[in-house]
């Protein structure tokens, strides 16, 4: 069951940046890239003073790049539910 929802969101992930590429210039693509590697090492130092561990690793780093403050939330949901990313 976990390994399908993670396939799901991976493909919903993908359509999203599909229509992000034709509908946005990549000047915004790269920007929401810097915000979300700045916000995933935010999101890093936070979680730390909670006792609440984030890892930074090439997933995490793929994903905020790709999804940018949405991909960064969505580390942390996965992150409190699954524990650890499944």
């Amino acid at each position: 069951m976990e390994h399908l929802l993670l396939t799901v969101s991976a493909a919903l992930g993908g359509v999203i940046l599909i229509y992000g590429i034709k509908r946005f210039k990549l000047r915004f693509m790269l920007l929401s890239a810097v915000c979300g590697f700045a916000a995933l090492i935010a999101a890093d130092l936070i979680c730390g003073f909670f006792d609440f561990d984030l890892p930074v690793n090439a997933f995490s780093i793929s994903l905020s790049a790709v999804g940018g403050l949405p991909g960064v939330i969505l580390l942390n949901v996965m992150n409190a539910i699954f524990g650890k990313y499944g």
